[in-house]
């Protein structure tokens, strides 16, 4: 599968390093798979057609990911994230909902719809303690900026605007914004160098960059062990 520019592309373990869940997982949710001798579909159409060298997933793929395993994570169950997507796909008018705009600014309300006649006790807690939306989706949500055609942007350390996610920049991997030197390539050097400010140098930046891209680095790391 060849990438394409503007839409982003992950590997499985790539994405599932980023959303902070297991590669097994995210395969089944891209590819479907059989339970209890039935067969059971993807959770949405992924970006990429699936090929003999695996799956590829978009930017918006990555969103989609990071908002159901906000889901799984208060152990809601599949079938009613799958009646979820089903509505809100419905609603929104996109094979890929939770990743539009029209999802970020209107989702308490589409939310109190689609899980309006949703009896799951993890979802009546939820609905008497502020909400689904509030709960669980909105911090999912944190973080992303969005266009017309959907996520387009992910910040990827809260509260600063240093370390992004950009389809439109080096396919989607993460780098530093104002450098677009990938964190991986800055891990690498600061171990090559030998220090934060040996790195630093070699790239004409401020330490700091160099520390938020090792602190992202970091996080991978600390979302697996998790």
């Amino acid at each position: 599968m060849d990438a394409i520019y503007g839409i982003g592309a992950y590997t499985a373990l790539e994405a599932s390093r980023m959303v902070g869940m297991s590669q097994a997982t995210l395969r089944r949710w891209l590819l479907g798979y059989q339970h209890d001798s039935k067969d059971e579909p993807a959770l949405w159409q992924p970006q990429y057609e699936p090929g003999d060298d695996g799956v590829l997933l978009g930017f918006r793929d990555l969103v989609e990911a990071r908002i159901v395993n906000a889901l799984r994570e208060r152990r809601i169950g599949l079938t009613t994230i799958r009646r979820c997507i089903e509505r809100a796909r419905a609603i929104v008018g996109d094979e890929r909902p939770f990743s539009t705009q029209q999802f970020r600014t209107d989702g308490k309300t589409i939310f109190l719809e689609i899980t309006r006649n949703i009896d799951e006790p993890e979802f009546i807690d939820l609905r008497k303690s502020q909400g689904v939306f509030k709960r669980v989706v909105e911090p999912s949500l944190q973080d992303l900026e969005f266009g017309p055609s959907g996520a387009e942007r992910w910040w990827l350390l809260h509260g600063k605007k240093t370390v992004v996610a950009d389809p439109a920049r080096s396919f989607g991997q993460p780098i530093l914004a104002d450098h677009g030197i990938s964190t991986a390539r800055i891990v690498e050097v600061v171990a090559g160098e030998g220090s934060v400010e040996k790195a630093a140098k070699v790239y004409e930046i401020k330490p700091r960059l160099i520390r938020d891209a090792l602190a992202y680095e970091a996080s991978l790391g600390a979302q697996k062990a998790a």
